[in-house]
């Protein structure tokens, strides 16, 4: 008799050790998934049938779909606070490092397209994460490697404003902006990505920092 309930056969089972593959097959799934029909229309099995798994031998690896779009947020905060602490590491002059943070950001949203939409444009992502503390607290870790930029240069006395709080939201509304559009608008007539990237960076550096 064949088998229907689609389980895999104990020989076609992840052997041990193989655990992570799989879990990472699972979320990759799943960012497609989440981006293509929305989080809420995105089901266990819908995810399981892409992996080519049951759903039964989804849930060895995550007991429901928050738990999937939980460990995707943190996975994605995680990669933004080593993206921006790379930064700091490689550049002590402030302004230089400000304006790496803005590129470094930019850039990120771009090389993980659904990761960032998910994070920053998903409903679903919202509100899990007022759910979620760890979700919230990663995400606050992130924004702080920023602020902590923006501060660096304000205390260098560089900006135009000591107001650092209000100089990191503009800031990151800039590069925010920049990066939602070129992920939803991708068939709009673009100039060279590099120059607008870096023509857009430069523009939001004059606008924060001293003349002369």
């Amino acid at each position: 008799m064949k088998n229907e309930g689609h389980d895999p056969p104990l020989a076609a089972r992840k052997k041990k050790g193989e655990g992570q593959q799989r879990r990472t097959e699972i979320l990759d799934a799943a960012k497609q998934l989440f981006v293509e029909h929305g989080y809420d229309a995105t089901t266990i099995r819908r995810i399981a049938g892409r992996v080519g798994i049951s759903s039964t031998g989804l849930y060895v690896y995550f007991p429901d779909k928050n738990a999937i779009l939980a460990e995707i947020c943190d996975a994605t905060f995680k990669s933004l606070i080593e993206e921006l602490d790379g930064v700091r590491r490689r550049h002590s002059d402030p302004l230089h490092a400000l304006k790496e943070s803005l590129e470094g950001y930019i850039r990120f949203g771009l090389k993980h397209p659904n990761e960032y939409q998910l994070v920053f444009l998903s409903r679903g992502t919202q509100e899990l994460q007022r759910r979620e503390a760890r979700n919230e607290k990663l995400g606050m870790q992130a924004f702080q490697r920023f602020c902590e930029c923006v501060e660096a240069a304000v205390r260098a006395g560089l900006t135009q404003n000591a107001d650092s709080e209000r100089l990191a939201q503009q800031l990151w509304a800039g590069v925010h902006g920049l990066v939602v559009l070129l992920l939803l608008q991708p068939d709009f007539c673009w100039v060279d990505l590099d120059s607008l990237i870096s023509g857009h960076v430069t523009m939001l550096i004059h606008g924060v920092t001293k003349r002369g």
